[in-house]
């Protein structure tokens, strides 16, 4: 609700009344800035239509004044439970499940089928006395639709009874004492019973509509006529003769009722008294729809000997010139006024029976203006940090601009030395081999000269035969490189390519027997000249040796010289 503007609307049982308020802080006064009323038929009989009865007078009252956006309402008595309770005092943080549970106790529905709240009535610190207050969830919602059709969206629903409390405590601020406040309607009356802050709200089912189904019954018509012929004489624009026999029924029916309306109030008051304590009421006011009764006040005030007067709804409230209207209409404005009275106090508690849908609905539409505000916090507090990353991105791609210019030449520089580097590794490579080969070179040369130098030793013997066994005839037949030519005495022979074991067969010549059988000498000789090439830093080895003495004179020999690997040939 605004601050200073409230659209104020009263649904009752025959009538819709729209208001729009206005608080003005330097006089301290709410002002009625527009004003609308529009009637419908009261009969009870049509009481499933009520709501549609609503959006369409609501509707027409709304265009009327030119109205629109969210209000506040009220719902007449016959449609709301009001109960009071009074319980003993407990702490306050399990006074609200005392509380619901009155509310169990206490509402004849289960609390899932109703829209309900409460307002402490008062609170001594001994005991606890509450106004609950439900309406069925299915008419609040049928309501609610049917304001939605009348293009207004239900800011809260108060009850009759609390608008009506609110407007007097509001209109007579002074009045300290014990009154009544008599709220007559088409379906219901709310007797109101105020002492102080407390209040008491009973509701009876007396009101215009038994005046009006008394005429019915009397002259022997429809309700609707009954209606119209009651409102016609009461407001004093029939056109029926002073002695006409409707227009005495009328009367008749609105005595009659002033009669009983009498006994129901000093029925409640002792009821009241009994209860609370209280003392006599000192004075009672009358409005709505129904206090129109002519005499009803001095009726009233002749049975109850108390002090009766018309309650003044706009006692306290300026009217302006575009809702002049409503002086007209002095007596239903009651609740209205009551709507807008939290213009003026601020501290008056919150009170509503919307649907728990639209309650949630509007809960998350107040806090909206929070979600918005920080959802655009947190997109300023990100909009500083993605700017200066963005100038911070702009200012890197720039750099890396002039860097990658840069690199260029240094990349193509990078390559070149690779490409070197690749060229000095093969050249090494090269190298390396060729210094292998001489190397190997210069081990067969001293390996030969090693070679002949043993073989001079020994005297008289020669090599027929030099094969090399190379490692690449591992599992197959050995490739071999030979020389067929022997040196005698020294003599050698020359091989290429890396050497592991060599095949070496040769002979030794016996002088002290030439014709004869090869003696154990040179057995000997042959042996001491094997024995030597162990000796031989070319040679690691002497394997598969083997003697043929067939020969008269020359002993035959065979074996292969295993090369040592670190003088590889």
């Amino acid at each position: 609700m605004s601050s200073s503007r409230v659209l104020a609307v009263d649904s009752g049982a025959s009538h819709v009344a729209c208001g729009v308020f206005t608080f003005a802080q330097k006089t301290g006064r709410l002002a009625l800035d527009q004003f609308a009323l529009e009637s419908f038929n009261p009969d009870a009989a049509l009481e499933s239509q009520w709501s549609e009865f609503v959006s369409q007078s609501l509707m027409s009252a709304a265009k009327l004044a030119s109205l629109s956006g969210p209000a506040v309402f009220a719902l007449p008595g016959h449609q709301t439970l009001t109960k009071f309770v009074k319980t003993p005092e407990v702490d306050k943080t399990k006074r609200d499940k005392v509380i619901q549970f009155e509310a169990q106790q206490n509402i004849p529905y289960p609390l899932e089928e109703v829209v309900w709240d409460h307002l402490t009535v008062n609170d001594d610190g001994l005991d606890l006395e509450v106004m609950l207050a439900a309406v069925k969830l299915d008419v609040t919602e049928a309501f609610c639709r049917s304001v939605k059709e009348a293009g207004l969206s239900a800011r809260s629903i108060c009850p009759s009874a609390l608008a009506l409390f609110r407007a007097f405590k509001y209109n007579y601020p002074e009045v300290a004492e014990g009154v009544v406040v008599v709220n007559i309607g088409a379906r219901s009356t709310n007797l109101l019973f105020i002492h102080g802050a407390r209040f008491f709200v009973r509701t009876i089912a007396l009101a215009g509509n038994s005046v009006t189904q008394t005429i019915a019954d009397e002259i022997k018509q429809d309700f609707s006529h009954a209606e119209s012929l009651k409102v016609q004489v009461l407001s004093g624009r029939s056109e029926l003769p002073e002695a006409s026999p409707s227009r005495a029924t009328v009367l008749n029916a609105s005595h009659s009722f002033a009669a009983r309306l009498h006994l129901e109030i000093t029925r409640s008051t002792v009821n009241y008294r009994r209860q609370s304590g209280a003392e006599q009421p000192a004075c009672v006011y009358v409005t709505g729809g129904g206090s129109l009764v002519p005499d009803i006040v001095s009726i009233l005030a002749e049975k109850l000997k108390i002090r009766v007067e018309r309650f003044d709804a706009l006692r306290n409230v300026d009217v302006s010139a575009s809702a002049e209207g409503a002086r007209e209409h002095f007596a239903v404005l009651a609740d209205l006024v009551g709507l807008a009275t939290r213009l003026a106090d601020k501290h008056e508690p919150e009170f509503t029976l919307l649907p728990p849908s639209i309650t949630q609905a509007l809960a998350f539409r107040k806090q909206q203006p929070f979600y918005v505000g920080a959802a655009a916090l947190v997109a300023v507090a990100l909009a500083l940090p993605v700017w200066q990353f963005h100038q911070r991105g702009e200012v890197a791609s720039a750099q890396s601009k002039i860097l990658e210019a840069r690199m260029q030449p240094l990349r193509a520089l990078k390559a070149a030395n690779l490409a070197n580097l690749e060229k000095i590794e093969m050249t090494k490579k090269e190298v390396a081999a060729l210094q292998s080969l001489v190397e190997s070179k210069s081990n067969w040369i001293n390996f030969l000269t090693d070679l002949q130098e043993r073989l001079v030793k020994v005297e008289d013997v020669w090599l027929q035969k030099l094969q090399v066994l190379r490692p690449a005839a591992a599992g197959s037949a050995a490739s071999t490189e030979a020389v067929s030519e022997p040196a005698v005495n020294g003599g050698a022979a020359q091989s290429t390519g890396p050497v592991l074991r060599l095949n070496v067969s040769g002979r030794l010549l016996d002088k002290n027997n030439p014709v004869s059988k090869v003696s154990q000498d040179s057995y000997n000789r042959v042996k001491l000249l094997l024995a030597s090439f162990t000796g031989s830093q070319f040679i690691a080895s002497v394997e598969k040796e083997n003697f043929d003495p067939s020969q008269p004179g020359i002993l035959s020999f065979d074996f292969i010289l295993v090369v040592n690997p670190d003088k590889p040939l």
